[in-house]
This record gives C-alpha cells, sequence and structure tokens, in this order.
C-alpha cells in the first residue's frame, strides 16, 4: 500500500545537515533510501563481524528494512546471528530474553531493548515470513520464543507510558504468533492497565516530541496485527486519544508539536522523532529526518480523522488542559492564540530531568528557537551538551529537577521554583541557573526603555543587561507580545539573586533570561518566581504600546504580592482575567501543602472546558461496562470533613491506613491536615 503522495527528505541517524535529499513520495522509496544510505553498515560487519558500538536496534532495523525492500536475503542469516548472540539466553539471568544496548557492552544494559528489537522483529515475521529462507525464519522464531521471557520479565510501570504500550504490544503479538495463550493473556491485561490508567489520570509521558512517536508505533502494530478484537479496539482508541491530543497541542504556524513537553531531546525547537508520523500524515511540510525514524513511521498505515487537522489550524484561540499523573497538580495547561501560545505544567515531570515546564511558542521557520524554561546545573541553557547517561550510556542532555509549581489562566502564567539540597547533589554540578531562554524578539523593552535587539556578532563580546527585581521585560514579535517579570530570586547565600538578559552570540539565535543562584556561602535553599503574560493580535503599533503599558502599569500598580516566610513561599498575581495564586510550604514538593488557583485540570485531554479525551477511552471495554464510582463526579466533602465507605481505595503520599474493627473490611485510610499535599482553595 502506499503512502500518501507527500515529499520526504531523509538524513542519516546522526546527521545534523541536509545534503542532497532524494525526493520520496511513498514506503517502497523511504525503504530504498535507508538501504541506500546504511551500506556501509554492511560492508563493515560483513569485513570485520559485529563492533563495539553495534546497538541491536539498528540491527533489527536493518533486517526490517531488507525484509520490506525483499533485498538480500543473503545477509539475514550473518544480521540474526549477531542478535542471537546479543540476546540474553543464560537460564539463570534475570534479563534472560532481553538484549545487550550495543555489542561492546556484552551484557544487557537497558531493559527496554527488547521492546523496541522485537516491534521490528514482529513486524519481520508477520509481514515477511514466508519470504525469508527457512534457516532465516527459524533463526528468528527462536528469537521470537526467547523475547517471551524477555518481555514478560520486563515488570513496565504503567504511567512510563511509551515503554508500557510496546510492551503490552509485544507481548500480545508474541503469544499469538507462537500460539502461547497465556503470554497473549497478559498483554492484553497490560494493555488494558495502560487503558484504565490514562482514562482515569491522563497520559503521564505527556506531548512529548520523541516518545508520542513510540507511542503510534506501538499502538498502530496493535491496531493492525492484533487476532483479539477487545485488544484492536482498545489501541484504536488509545491511538485516537493519542492524535486528538497531538491536534490540540499541533501549532501549525511553527509546524511544532508546542506547549510544556515530558520529555524532550530538543529543548530549543522541540523536534523529534514524532515529525516523521507527522509529515506521513501531511501535518507538517518535508524536511531533513533521521532514517530510522521515517522508517518506523512508514511501516504501518494508520491516517488521524482529517477533522484533526482542521481543528489544530482553524480553532484559534483554544485552552488545553490535561492531566497527567495521580497527584493533583500532575496537570499541565496550554493556550494558543493565532500568533503565540503559552504553557506551563503545574508540576515538575518526575525522574526523567527532560521536561520542559514553561513554555512560549511562535510562528515561523521550524528552525527558530522556542521560548522555555530551565533549570540549568551544568551552564547548558540549549541543551547541547550530552553526556552519557545509565548502564547504558545514552546520550542526554539533563537538566536539574527543582520543586515547581506554576498556574495558569488564559495568557497568564505564575510560576515558583525551589532547588532543594537534594536537587543540587549532582556531580555534573558546575552551577545553579534558572533560565528561560527566549527567541530574538523584534522588538525589547525593559522597565519602559528599549533595548537594542541588533544580532551580536561572533566578534562581538556577550551581551549582558542587568534586570531587577520586579521590572517588567517586554518582547515584541509580529502581532504577538510577551511579557516577563521575576517577582523573586533568592541565592544560596540568601541575597537577592543578580538576573541579566543574555545575548551569547550562540548559534541559534537565542537570548536567555538567566538568574545567578550560585554563590560561596550556602545558607538557605535558592528560588525564584516568574510572572509571564503574551499578548495576541497586536498588528498596531497603539494596540502593542496600550498592551505593554498595561504590562508595566500591574508591576508598578502592586497587583501581585510575594510573600516569603522560612517554611513558605506565597505568591499572587492579577493577571487579565482573574487572580491567579501559587502557594507551597515544607517540604517542598515531598509533602508539603501546595495550593493553586484557579485549579489544575483533571481532565484526561480538555478543549475549552470540555473534557474530549476521556469519552474516547470509556466508549471501549471494559470501561464502557464499568460502574463503579466516576472520577468525572468527584465526592463532595464538608469542610470540616466526612466520612464515606469505598470497597477499593487508592493511596497518596502521607496517607495512613489504620484497623478499626468497624470500618468496612476493618480498615480505615485517613490524611492529617498538615501532611495535605495539594489543597484547592
Amino acid at each position: 500500500m502506499l503512502l500518501p503522495a507527500v515529499v520526504f527528505c531523509l538524513v542519516g541517524a546522526s546527521s545534523a545537515g541536509s545534503a542532497a535529499q532524494p525526493v520520496l513520495t511513498e514506503r517502497d522509496a523511504i525503504v530504498g533510501t535507508f538501504l541506500e544510505r546504511r551500506e556501509g553498515f554492511w560492508r563493515r560487519i560483513a569485513a570485520a563481524g559485529p563492533f563495539d558500538s553495534l546497538t541491536s536496534r539498528e540491527l533489527f532495523a536493518y533486517a526490517l528494512a531488507l525484509s520490506e525492500a525483499r533485498k538480500h536475503p543473503d545477509r539475514l542469516p550473518t544480521l540474526l546471528e549477531i542478535a542471537e548472540r546479543m540476546q540474553d539466553r543464560d537460564p539463570g539471568s534475570p534479563a534472560r530474553g532481553n538484549f545487550w544496548w550495543t555489542f561492546g557492552h556484552g551484557k544487557v544494559t537497558d531493559h527496554n531493548a527488547v521492546e523496541f528489537c522485537i516491534h521490528d522483529a514482529l513486524l519481520m515475521w508477520l509481514r515477511h515470513r514466508q519470504w525469508m529462507p527457512p534457516p532465516s525464519a527459524e533463526q528468528l522464531r527462536r528469537i521470537l520464543e526467547h523475547a517471551v521471557e524477555g518481555c514478560l520479565r520486563h515488570r513496565v510501570p504503567v504511567d512510563y507510558t511509551n515503554i508500557a504500550i510496546l510492551n503490552a504490544g509485544n507481548l500480545i503479538l508474541l503469544g499469538e504468533v507462537l500460539g502461547d495463550q497465556q503470554t497473549a493473556h497478559e498483554g492484553a491485561r497490560r494493555l488494558e492497565a495502560v487503558l484504565w490508567w490514562t482514562w482515569q489520570f491522563g497520559t503521564h509521558e505527556y506531548c512529548s516530541p520523541t516518545y508520542y512517536a513510540t507511542n503510534l508505533e506501538g499502538l498502530k502494530l496493535v491496531c493492525q496485527y492484533a487476532q483479539s478484537p477487545s485488544a484492536r479496539r482498545q489501541a484504536e482508541a488509545l491511538l485516537r486519544l493519542l492524535w486528538t491530543d497531538i491536534a490540540v497541542n499541533w501549532f501549525a504556524p511553527a509546524g511544532r508539536l508546542a506547549g510544556p513537553h515530558s520529555r524532550s531531546y530538543d529543548y530549543l525547537r522541540g523536534h523529534g522523532a514524532l515529525d516523521g508520523h507527522l509529515m506521513l500524515a501531511e501535518w507538517l511540510n518535508p524536511a531533513p529526518t533521521p532514517l530510522t525514524d521515517l522508517l518506523h513511521a512508514a511501516m504501518i498505515d494508520w491516517r488521524p480523522p482529517e477533522d484533526l487537522q482542521r481543528l489544530c489550524k482553524e480553532q484559534l484561540p483554544r485552552t488545553v488542559r490535561q492531566s497527567w499523573g495521580i497527584a493533583p497538580v500532575q496537570s499541565r495547561t496550554h493556550v494558543l492564540f493565532p500568533d503565540v501560545t503559552l504553557g506551563c505544567a503545574a508540576a515538575s515531570y518526575p525522574g526523567a530531568r527532560q521536561d520542559l515546564p514553561l513554555t512560549i511558542d511562535l510562528p515561523g521557520n521550524r528552525q527558530l528557537v522556542r521560548c522555555y524554561f530551565i533549570a540549568d546545573g551544568r551552564q547548558d541553557p540549549y541543551g547541547i551538551k550530552r553526556l552519557a547517561t545509565g548502564a547504558a550510556g545514552h546520550q542526554k542532555a539533563l537538566h536539574l529537577a527543582p520543586f515547581w509549581a506554576a498556574v495558569q489562566d488564559g495568557p497568564d502564567a505564575l510560576a515558583l521554583c525551589i532547588y532543594r539540597p537534594e536537587d543540587l547533589d549532582d556531580p555534573e554540578l558546575i552551577d545553579v541557573q534558572s533560565h528561560l531562554v527566549l527567541r530574538r524578539p523584534d522588538q525589547a523593552w525593559l522597565d519602559g526603555k528599549a533595548l537594542d535587539t541588533t544580532p551580536q556578532q561572533q566578534s562581538q563580546d556577550l551581551r549582558r543587561i542587568a534586570v531587577a527585581v520586579g521590572k517588567p521585560l517586554v518582547l515584541r514579535y509580529g502581532t504577538a507580545a510577551v511579557g516577563i517579570t521575576v517577582l523573586w530570586a533568592r541565592a544560596e547565600d540568601g541575597a537577592e539573586s543578580q538576573i541579566a538578559l543574555i545575548d551569547d552570540r550562540n548559534a541559534a539565535g537565542a537570548w536567555r533570561l538567566t538568574i545567578e543562584h550560585r554563590s560561596g556561602q550556602k545558607k538557605t535553599e535558592p528560588g525564584m518566581a516568574l510572572w509571564v503574560r503574551i499578548g495576541s493580535g497586536l498588528a498596531e503599533q497603539k494596540q502593542f504600546h496600550d498592551w505593554r503599558c498595561d504590562v508595566e502599569r500591574a508591576l508598578s500598580g502592586r497587583r501581585y504580592t510575594v510573600n516569603v516566610a522560612a517554611d513558605s513561599i506565597s505568591l499572587a498575581v492579577r493577571g487579565n482575567q482573574q487572580w491567579l495564586r501559587c502557594s507551597a510550604r515544607r517540604p517542598w514538593g515531598k509533602g508539603g501543602k501546595v495550593e493553586l488557583w484557579p485549579p489544575p485540570s483533571r481532565a484526561v485531554l480538555e478543549l475549552d472546558g470540555k473534557d474530549i479525551g476521556r469519552p474516547l477511552l470509556a466508549a471501549v471495554e471494559p470501561i464502557c461496562d464499568y460502574r463503579g464510582p466516576s472520577c468525572e463526579k468527584p465526592l463532595q466533602l464538608p469542610p470540616c470533613g466526612g466520612r464515606f465507605e469505598a470497597e477499593q481505595a487508592l493511596l497518596f503520599p502521607a496517607m495512613q491506613v489504620g484497623q478499626d474493627s468497624s470500618a468496612s473490611a476493618g480498615r480505615y485510610v485517613w490524611q492529617p491536615a498538615e501532611t495535605a499535599a495539594t489543597s484547592v482553595p
């Protein structure tokens, strides 16, 4: 089946350039170009065997491409023999059935390897086993049989979204192709767990330009090839939710998945493996795209409904809110106008240290930078200094993971960031800085005075303009505007932080508003608070002037409050529509109370006040048959508290289980008021 007649540009997996791009209009051309560019990969293996940097993922991707092209079947025995060598088959190994990430590792260092490899191996088996030479088909079958144990032993948390989806789909298909009903049933159980969790709490790895591609590929595999009608319907529902999520957060004027990201490998521009899927769907114009990303995007045809593309282009302005976790503060808001978007996450994304919790997106070429907040400990505001991480040595540009709380209402966002001692316990730490990275504006004002926005030349010195707490910085981008005010900034010695607007002549042409928290004496926890407001449709000079003056009056008129005490911080600003409030108490993010107004949304995916996400999942079994309590109708308790019975309970941090013979099942759950994690006024 041919793909849509769209032109594609491909680059090598490690290439950053776009030399002599071929014109591609169908899957065959994509596969053919992949093989042409990877011929050197094969020659290296054929000449000297496997090399230390050889990854199991690229081994299976190349074998899949050969099978898709129906070329060089004589190469498959060598490739699959290496794959068998890289599969852990030690009977006593806890990683039995999994794969080495690289040949040089000689052992399993990343348990996700089995999911990526078997996804490709299943496509080879399902689509090409009749074409493969019988010995190669037997090799592949052995790999699949051993992988069953690898996938079963890989107990993926249900909120590790991309790997949970891959794992469930792999088990379903492994069980079906091998005639193993127990394995297929376990895969179905795990997929159902993803469905239930998402219906209750949203997509945890929210708006990731990298991992949304993995989600799509895992779900499309189930939709296309699973024998189980129930599994196909569940995967279809999750696919529709995912594409709807992409659509409402898609900012067509920038060609970008906009707003806050949970996990990003490209802070400056927000590009990722999702781009290949967007090009195939004709949402994104052709651009240089890594070969492997586009190959995987092209394997299975599943086009999103056309009305979603119309929605993302035509329904502006719009407000998107979505939950992404169990805690009430695990929520995200994104407001999109025709010429600017503003988004913030109410809490930081745990663990990954790759999130962008506050973002501003602007129209224009995709190579232009977006605006984002980053907590930086390595003097790397642009995320370009990658380091080997984890046992597998994956190259990542990780930032710090401080306590973060933020609230948004329309064009206004209010954010609080505090660096706890444990956040700064990092062997790579060389500094403590809060950056708001910015696209170079057309015009700029600081405290009412115009600034020179002429680009710096490479030969010029770094340009640094001091910024004081409470002084507004206003930036103009075409018909859009951004107002930024640092409301509070504290260094490690307790003194007010130095703040500067910096043009460091970086290749991307970005500016940055940098808050310096590092000091010789460490007396307290450093932190900062920001107020950001955006303006839209300011085509006339008078419109922009009036908007800028209103931002400046809001500060001079003290339409904000900042109260900093030993154990708490509270912020309030008079937004364009209402007061925004953000307060937190110690221990920051560890059970200390957080208050946000407006309250975070608990919708799976909310568009302009309506949850459009939860109904997509509620329409399929087993959710459609569920008759228990619904999170859409929360229990209303009186101010003094109350008691109620529940057959099942979901325990949050600081909740306690007690024994009471008069209670149902002899137990009860309670939480002391002073340990409440989140409170909504």
